[in-house]
């Protein structure tokens, strides 16, 4: 396994450090907001205001990472993070301009988002021949922020540390600007003549980039619904209560970080979307029988695993087929699809637990999981065979001819790349109102 590149080491680090910084402040917003209010809807509006930005603005933000400089992108999205930042800190300080403070940290994901995109666009260019563990880490650094963020700012939630809260959150963003520092992301490639807005639409409208698109959005679905089921089953069949609730759904997200424990379930990006839909499936039916939630924990930690794995081989794949010139519009577009499911899948969860109850609806996640992998790995050996003819890469393989089926080229990477925003983002956002 290559090396990572200094550059990609330290892109990784710095949106580790802002993404962990930003998400930092929410569980104090959320207490504050409900000791103020004492309101169920200025509660779940404080929640959507964390999840928001993701929806109405990843799709053009990836626009703005490919008609920008990408590493002034990023970085100034840093700058202006904390600026967001002391902005909410200086509000809340004030013990009464509260609403002001959600705006200005909803502000702060807001002008986060080409961050990502832009990093993930970038990263073949910069990482080289690690280009795939490179993608693998970064995935799980954005999947794993909405868990550690707010699992560290619920830590900070006693009095004697409740000062504490945005000053770390403005440390961390601080450190991971001084960490770019220096670093240099290729620029987007245009090929001369080229129509961005139409060769996008081309490009997304591809079976290839289309499919995997729908994946990356039906896993996050799936994963809001288990954090739904989850809570009828913590109340009735282990009648642990709440508690045992956020324990299981912590475990679901924090399983996250142990994605890149799964490189090696298949050989190929496509392979390992497949069986990591399979190995989901299988986690969430070891749930089903359980009838404490320790022995329901590992499953969970695996189910999270895997659906990150999932992800981390579909974002690798879309890197591989996607033009870099419209690479990071492709990757936004996909961030808003994918937390849009996940909302989705929280508004319809509720409904299908009450009516199927929590241990069933666990079996018809792991059914749609299980036939979706299915689906994948059946049309993988049709499509190796006509990808081949038609000079479309599979898995990392490229064929004989040079473009795709839309006259797009096709970006050649090197074979067998080792790698593959939100599991339960919304449930995440929930999560300090147990406590």
């Amino acid at each position: 396994m290559p090396p990572l590149a200094r550059d990609a080491r330290r892109m990784l680090l710095a949106h580790a450090l802002a993404s962990v910084g930003m998400s930092l402040p929410w569980p104090l917003l959320l207490v504050l907001v409900w000791e103020h209010t004492h309101s169920d809807l200025w509660l779940g509006m404080t929640g959507a205001a964390r999840m928001a930005p993701y929806v109405l603005l990843s799709w053009a933000a990836g626009r703005l990472a490919d008609a920008r400089q990408r590493d002034r992108l990023v970085s100034l999205t840093i700058g202006l993070r904390a600026v967001a930042l002391t902005v909410a800190a200086l509000a809340v300080a004030t013990g009464w301009l509260l609403p002001l403070a959600v705006v200005a940290a909803a502000a702060a994901v807001a002008v986060a988002t080409p961050a990502y995109p832009a990093l993930a666009a970038a990263m073949p260019g910069a990482a080289g021949p690690g280009t795939g563990r490179a993608t693998e880490l970064l995935v799980t650094i954005e999947v794993g922020a909405f868990v550690v963020g707010p699992a560290l700012g619920g830590l900070l939630l006693a009095d004697p540390a409740r000062p504490l809260v945005f000053p770390v959150a403005l440390g961390l963003v601080v450190a991971a600007g001084a960490m770019l520092r220096g670093v240099c992301l290729p620029a987007p490639r245009v090929t001369a003549g080229s129509a961005l807005p139409t060769r996008l639409g081309r490009v997304v409208r591809r079976p290839e980039v289309a499919v995997v698109m729908a994946v990356m959005a039906a896993v996050n679905a799936l994963v809001a619904l288990v954090a739904i089921a989850l809570l009828p089953v913590a109340e009735q069949v282990w009648r642990a209560g709440p508690s045992a609730y956020g324990v299981a759904t912590g475990v679901l997200g924090f399983g996250a970080l142990a994605g890149p424990a799964l490189t090696r379930l298949g050989r190929g990006e496509r392979a390992r979307m497949a069986r990591g839909l399979g190995l989901l499936a299988v986690a969430l039916l070891l749930v089903v029988p359980m009838s404490a939630p320790a022995w329901a924990l590992a499953p969970l930690a695996l189910a999270g695993a895997a659906a990150v794995q999932v992800e981390a081989a579909a974002t690798a794949r879309l890197q591989q087929v996607v033009p870099d010139q419209v690479r990071a519009s492709v990757l936004g577009a996909t961030d808003t699809a994918m937390v849009a499911a996940a909302l989705v899948g929280s508004l319809a969860g509720p409904a299908l637990a009450h009516l199927l109850g929590g241990r069933l609806l666990l079996v018809l996640v792991a059914a749609l999981a299980g036939a979706t992998g299915l689906a994948l790995g059946a049309g993988m050996a049709a499509g190796m065979g006509a990808g081949a003819a038609a000079g479309v890469a599979v898995d990392g393989r490229p064929g004989a001819g040079a473009a795709g089926g839309d006259g797009v080229p096709v970006q050649r990477t090197p074979p067998r790349p080792s790698a593959g925003r939100r599991v339960g983002r919304l449930e995440q956002s929930r999560e300090p109102t147990a406590g």
